[in-house]
């Protein structure tokens, strides 16, 4: 019998922000074969937001309720006040959901076995009390070390602490995640990693000329691309940092794929860089449909993340899995995903000051983009989505 999961995500797309949390939409669109999904991502409120996001140029309609996928999506409104009283959040979050829960159960006969909560906050609050007040379980996933507000002597950070060591399972994407949540008191018996998965029907390797023609590259130099929303910890600052450098050897172009982020917006210290180097071989991309990554994956010779945190880094599978080789810090579970020689090479985040000579290395590698491209065969959605369902089981004790 399917078990039904009752999912909340602060992350997650809507028709008007297709590309917002796509990693929990895939990551449940996987689990469709084995589970009914209803799917709470709140949005948040306040006055005059609207204006500001219409100056942003971002679409500021997102719907009460639509159909992703054939997933049942539900939006309510929280309200927060930017930048200050976050604790305030959590109690907004939940007042959001809590109708809409109970809808879904008096009009709908929706009866959840489980709370599936994919962001840590303020979502998990939310889903210890809903889960306490209908005696279900319910399980948490951390996306990244940024989830965990490491920094922040704050109530949000003791609420997150509190609320985490009370869920019934935690998943992190890496075992350098793992690690941490112990570190805050998680029993060991109640933690699991699981990596995420890649949509190997999207991603998957294009020729590269012609994916270049698509695109209007029309430069016959090398091709390095990063991904990545424009904010300091994901590290295009670094790759800024090393062209001049890198250009004086190689025949070589920096493409920079990424918008503002939640955690703010680098751009302008990424274009002041860009104009004191006097850098003409650099170029920042807005963000860009997701369908499209293919295209520009496959056009590169290389992909490069030079981040500071991450969980189970999407763009990392999305290249391999376009067969582009990769550099990339030893952050989470990127070590699990790069093999050094193999598909890529791997450095220390903290050895920032030999990236240069690792990329220009890596630009001339003899790389097999076949054999790549085949290793990621065996990380689709679905094995992803295999351990998350027997995760669900086993706190349901049905196994």
């Amino acid at each position: 019998m399917p078990l039904n999961i009752l999912a909340l995500s602060y992350l997650f797309p809507s028709k008007a922000q297709p590309n917002h949390g796509i990693f929990v939409l895939n990551r449940l669109k996987a689990m469709k074969g084995s589970c009914n999904i209803k799917v709470i991502a709140p949005v948040q409120w306040y006055p005059f937001i609207n204006r500001l996001l219409r100056a942003q140029n971002r679409k500021t309609s997102v719907a009460l309720r639509e159909e992703i996928d054939e997933i049942d999506v539900h939006h309510p409104r929280f309200f927060v006040i930017p930048r200050y009283l976050k604790w305030f959040d959590a109690l907004t979050y939940f007042w959001a959901v809590r109708p809409v829960v109970n809808m879904l159960q008096r009009d709908e006969s929706f009866e959840f076995d489980l709370v599936d909560v994919h962001w840590t906050y303020p979502d998990i609050v939310a889903g210890y009390l809903l889960a306490r007040k209908h005696a279900k379980k319910f399980i948490v996933t951390v996306r990244g070390r940024e989830a965990l507000y490491p920094a922040e002597k704050t109530l949000r950070r003791w609420m997150l602490v509190h609320f985490l060591r009370r869920a019934d399972s935690v998943v992190t994407l890496s075992d350098e995640l793992r690690d941490l949540v112990l570190e805050l008191g998680v029993a060991p018996e109640r933690t699991r990693t699981i990596l995420n998965g890649v949509d190997l029907s999207r991603f998957f390797p294009r020729d590269r000329e012609a994916a270049r023609r698509r695109l209007g590259l029309r430069s016959p130099k090398k091709i390095i691309l990063s991904v990545g929303a424009l904010i300091e910890r994901k590290g295009h600052h670094e790759l800024v940092r090393i062209m001049p450098g890198l250009s004086r050897t190689d025949d070589v172009e920096l493409y920079i794929i990424g918008g503002t982020g939640p955690e703010g917006d680098f751009s302008h210290i990424l274009r002041a860089m860009i104009a004191d180097l006097g850098l003409s071989n650099v170029h920042l991309v807005d963000k860009v449909e997701h369908e499209l990554l293919g295209d520009w994956y496959s056009a590169a010779d290389l992909f490069c993340l030079a981040t500071k945190g991450e969980g189970c880094p999407n763009v990392i599978l999305e290249a391999l899995a376009c067969g582009t080789p990769t550099v990339a810090t030893d952050v989470g579970a990127i070590r699990e995903l790069v093999v050094e020689g193999e598909n890529g090479f791997v450095i220390g985040a903290d050895q920032l000051d030999h990236l240069e000579e690792v990329i220009r290395k890596a630009l001339n590698w003899s790389w097999n983009r076949a054999l790549i491209a085949a290793r990621m065969n065996s990380w689709g959605w679905s094995a992803c989505a295999e351990q998350v369902v027997d995760t669900y089981r086993s706190v349901l004790g049905y196994r």
